[in-house]
């Protein structure tokens, strides 16, 4: 697990250097594996439920669903949801013996029937492409004090990061390196010396800035001090645990809730909408299915078809479940379409609305 983590976060790391942190398409957001103790039929349906709960939460941003009336049906039947599972025996690296090793259930999902099941229910569905946090963060320990990095506090940084992957957050740590170190110190943290911070993240160019501490001392417990800054807004809050791992768990929980109070969208704003989207510089037929794909990908979209091709300019026509702002807002997140100016209102249908983009030509879309 260590020399995974290693590898990934080697790779991560030299990402940075020549690209800023953007917008994450986030896989296997209906996909679960959990350790299981054998493949009998009982143990097999309690991994169901438990991994239904966290599939939920990971869609939608927050446990909030799993608290209402509405979610004690569906948990009870949560084999209903399934739409296939897979055992997988992952043998212990260190270990010598052929029968060592532990049992995992791979769980996929339905995404139709999930995502339907929230949307009947009036709670949101954040999509696969999400915004991008970048986490700076000092670890105070008996007053030994740290900034978070790889270097320095690597333990730290994978409680963090798996803590995010479980949420479907994207998240990414400063270097520290020589030129890191120069921008900003675990003083500016503590008292929030915004100026150095905003210097230091402008490297990264993140979607979100959190900035915390997590503080333990003998006796008394551990607590964390957060906020995250993007879109012009600011969340902060406090938490207090009895141990690091509550108080890390807390936090990207909090920042998945408030990420997705801005990304996903709820069904009650549903408005159905349907524009026309046209988009220049696409002279490839493997370029349009890509960008088809891409906005079916995006929540907002409920369907999508191609209206009319004219030289390197494709016209969609989309049925949205919310208004043109939330698509536009989504599209802003990602680097595939560039907007080309303000949308317009069709002049014969005074209902549809008319958006103009430029696809960028930045390899090929997933």
């Amino acid at each position: 697990m260590k020399n995974k983590f290693a590898y990934l976060l080697i790779f991560l790391l030299s990402l940075v250097v020549s690209r800023p942190l953007q917008a994450v398409v986030v896989e296997e957001l209906f996909t679960i594996e959990m350790a299981v103790a054998d493949q009998t039929t009982a143990v097999r349906l309690e991994a169901f439920g438990e991994a239904f709960k966290l599939v939920v939460i990971k869609v939608s941003g927050s446990d909030d669903a799993l608290k209402s009336p509405s979610f004690s049906r569906p948990m009870q039947s949560s084999a209903r949801y399934v739409k296939q599972f897979t055992y997988i025996n992952r043998k212990d690296e260190n270990s010598e013996s052929f029968d060592s090793g532990q049992l995992f259930l791979k769980i996929d999902f339905n995404q139709q029937l999930v995502e339907g099941l929230l949307r009947e229910n009036n709670f949101p569905v954040w999509g696969q492409e999400r915004p991008g946090s970048l986490l700076v963060v000092s670890y105070d320990v008996n007053e030994t004090i740290h900034l978070v990095s790889g270097d320095s506090t690597p333990e730290i940084i994978e409680l963090l990061d798996e803590a995010a992957l479980k949420l479907g957050v994207p998240v990414l740590f400063p270097l520290m390196d020589l030129e890191d170190i120069a921008l900003v110190s675990i003083a500016d943290i503590v008292s929030r010396q915004y100026e150095n911070i905003d210097i230091l993240a402008e490297r990264y160019g993140p979607d979100a800035l959190v900035i915390g501490q997590i503080v333990g001392r003998s006796g008394q417990g551990w607590h964390g001090d957060w906020e995250v800054r993007f879109a012009e807004q600011v969340f902060k809050w406090k938490y207090r645990g009895s141990s690091r791992q509550q108080v890390i768990d807390q936090a990207m929980k909090h920042l998945a809730r408030v990420l997705a109070l801005e990304y996903a969208l709820e069904d009650h704003r549903r408005v159905e909408q349907v524009l026309m989207m046209s988009i220049s510089s696409m002279p490839k037929f493997n370029q349009l299915i890509s960008v088809q794909r891409y906005l079916e990908s995006l929540s907002v979209v409920d369907s999508i078809r191609v209206a009319l091709i004219s030289d390197d300019v494709v016209t969609f026509k989309l049925k949205l479940r919310n208004d043109a702002e939330d698509l536009q807002r989504l599209i802003e997140l990602g680097e595939v379409l560039e907007q080309l100016d303000l949308p317009f209102v069709n002049a014969q249908d005074d209902r549809q609305v008319i958006l103009n983009y430029s696809y960028i030509d930045r390899g090929t879309i997933n």
